[in-house]
């Protein structure tokens, strides 16, 4: 009897950690994604990129660009694919670069990024808005993507694909790059050479 009572306590014990692990890490992905916004490439018309990187799909393809744009209130970060390379998925990282989603090894785990977004048609653009007085003045990018390339109509290659940068662990070729805003707005340009 002690014994089933005992694998009966230890069962809602466990059960009761994962649904508040669950709930704690529901609410992180939540409250990061209410500071991000999918938004109008027509924000950033105006702007310049600050940093640019490719978009490396396969490690061997350039697929397209990712670049981050900076104006008084927001950070932009925009995948923009090339002309036979479409966006399946995104999976995007902007923040203090110690709070990357990782496993054990120091690999980064996309999944777990706080913004993230399917185009079942695809796509060749996305921007995303995040707000400035969410991020420190330097902050690190890790923007993963899945990309898919056609041809007369047929999807002809699938691959993972990251932007261009250093490298998380020298057994993965995922990588991040950093940012400083401080570097990347000038208010005099913003109001006065536009």
């Amino acid at each position: 009897m002690k014994t089933k009572l005992f694998y009966l306590l230890a069962a809602v014990v466990a059960l009761t950690v994962a649904a508040c692990e669950n709930e704690n890490s529901s609410n992180l992905n939540r409250s990061s994604q209410m500071n991000s916004t999918v938004t109008s490439s027509e924000r950033i018309e105006d702007l310049s990129p600050c940093v640019s990187q490719d978009l490396i799909a396969g490690q061997h393809y350039v697929a397209g660009n990712v670049h981050v744009y900076v104006d008084l209130d927001s950070v932009y970060v925009e995948y923009k694919t090339t002309a036979d390379w479409y966006i399946k998925k995104t999976h995007l990282y902007v923040g203090n670069c110690q709070l990357i989603p990782r496993n054990n090894s120091g690999n980064p785990i996309p999944g777990r990024f706080p913004i993230s977004t399917t185009f079942p048609n695809g796509t060749q653009s996305v921007v995303y808005a995040i707000a400035k007085s969410s991020l420190p003045d330097c902050f690190c990018v890790a923007a993963h993507a899945e990309v898919y390339r056609i041809k007369d109509g047929l999807i002809i290659q699938s691959e993972t694909a990251w932007a261009q940068g250093d490298r998380f662990t020298s057994r993965n070729w995922a990588t991040f790059f950093s940012v400083c805003q401080s570097d990347c707005f000038d208010i005099e340009d913003y109001y006065f050479n536009r």
